[in-house]
């Protein structure tokens, strides 16, 4: 071969390797967490109530069949942020800051993804409900947190009657300004908030946590029913589940009007049980909200990623410890120590990638663990959970050789858990007078 045409053949393998070694660019990430909403709602696990768009995100995203949090929020919130189990943060039980008063989740002393997250570049938004911290005394504390904007419900606080609004004329802090929303729904002033977001930042990369408002009591009627208002509680809650739907919706619509469905991490969850009892393939099913039972920690996981094949359902094991690693590792960031495993290497299949051998979930003393076949609790139950998913029929741990085995491998994964922090984070914390202000779970 001459020089001049080695130099031309040079020049067309020059560009390709420079392809080669280029960094995949770093995703959108859209995290969209709702509130007191199990499996039994959703049409894609099983739900007789119609949810077209979750399950459209299902269709082309991968289901987790088995996703565990705490099964009542604030736990849960701290565990999804910070990555490690509730005993670790000393965050075992609900206590609502802005009413109870304290520091809350403090940034400086627990890292969270989001924060990580801004460091490394991306714009950030967070739009819903917080509940985590008192905004007023600290109105930095969200941009403390890694969040740039915020469209926020602050949560019910004291001394502030209109907070208590998140529906219907709702009590919104916008970028640390406070409005009462005459006549408008709370859900939609947040979801304007976060299509304009997402608008503003299409060239990327942006993440948007999207705590949502809905479905949490009390529930009232959405613009869709409004005319016609459904009476009692349950159909009230029906009525949420099927707007909340539609702003997911919307929310896809958006991200492939913009192109940018190609190059967004979706990810949808609950962050605990129901509150109202749905069902399951036409069989009925109680509330979980607030019990270490299956149903109560049993959540609803979808995950989209760029690249990865959707349209199937994944019998890995997952729960909300996992979400911190798995933000970093979209982000390209480097992993920190913590309890969970990320979800990426898992969708890509990529080789030596961490399957979980069990799960943990807790709310103040109860503990729970399971792994793909049996669930233990700390008090001693022991349940072959596949197909005991309701927890009546308890199994003796001798029963035979493989229960033996899973039954020793569960203690251990349990008693490798700390049940509570040395010093849990709030002035006056008791876990009894917490219980009397949780409200009580409807069947």
């Amino acid at each position: 071969m001459n020089l001049a045409r080695f130099l031309r053949f040079a020049g067309l393998l020059l560009p390709l390797a420079v392809l080669a070694a280029a960094p995949e660019p770093r995703p959108n990430i859209v995290f969209i967490l709702v509130d007191d909403l199990g499996t039994d709602w959703l049409g894609c696990y099983g739900s007789s109530h119609l949810t077209p768009n979750v399950d459209r995100l299902a269709a082309t995203g991968v289901r987790f069949e088995t996703a565990w949090t705490s099964p009542i929020c604030t736990p849960t919130r701290v565990m999804m942020l910070t990555g490690q189990y509730p005993g670790r943060t000393g965050w075992t039980e609900h206590y609502d800051v802005p009413r109870w008063g304290g520091a809350g989740l403090i940034p400086e002393t627990f890292s969270t993804w989001p924060q990580q997250l801004r460091r490394a570049g991306y714009a950030t938004a967070i739009a819903g409900k917080w509940q985590i911290n008192d905004l007023r005394p600290e109105p930095d504390i969200l941009a403390r947190h890694g969040f740039q904007r915020h469209c926020m419900w602050p949560g019910v606080e004291e001394g502030n009657a209109p907070s208590a609004r998140r529906y219907w004329s709702a009590y919104l802090q916008t970028d640390g300004k406070r409005k009462i929303h005459r006549d408008e729904y709370g859900p939609d002033v947040t979801q304007r908030f976060a299509l304009e977001f997402i608008r503003e930042n299409k060239s990327g990369p942006f993440l948007l946590y999207y705590p949502m408002i809905a479905v949490h009591a009390p529930n009232e009627p959405t613009p869709l029913n409004s005319a016609t208002p459904p009476k009692g509680e349950a159909a009230l809650y029906a009525g949420s589940v099927t707007y909340l739907d539609q702003q997911v919706g919307q929310l896809l619509d958006e991200l492939d009007r913009l192109g940018l469905t190609q190059n967004t991490a979706v990810i949808f969850a609950g962050d605990n049980g129901s509150s109202t009892g749905g069902t399951h393939a036409r069989r009925a099913v109680p509330a979980g909200k607030g019990r270490t039972l299956e149903r109560g920690v049993h959540v609803p996981l979808i995950v989209r990623l760029p690249g990865v094949d959707g349209g199937r359902a994944t019998s890995a094991l997952a729960d909300f410890s996992d979400i911190f690693p798995t933000m970093l590792d979209l982000a390209g960031l480097p992993h920190v120590a913590g309890d969970g495993h990320s979800w990426v290497p898992l969708l890509r299949d990529a080789p030596g990638h961490v399957v979980r051998p069990w799960i943990y979930a807790q709310r103040d003393t109860s503990r729970t663990v399971r792994n793909q076949r049996f669930k233990l609790d700390s008090e001693g139950g022991f349940f072959e959970i596949a197909v005991d998913p309701d927890q009546k029929h308890p199994v003796a741990p001798t029963r035979d050789p493989a229960t033996a085995t899973a039954h020793r491998a569960l203690a251990a994964a349990l008693a490798a858990v700390p049940a509570q922090a040395a010093t849990p984070p709030f002035p006056g914390y008791s876990a009894d007078r917490m219980r009397k202000f949780v409200e009580p779970v409807k069947p």
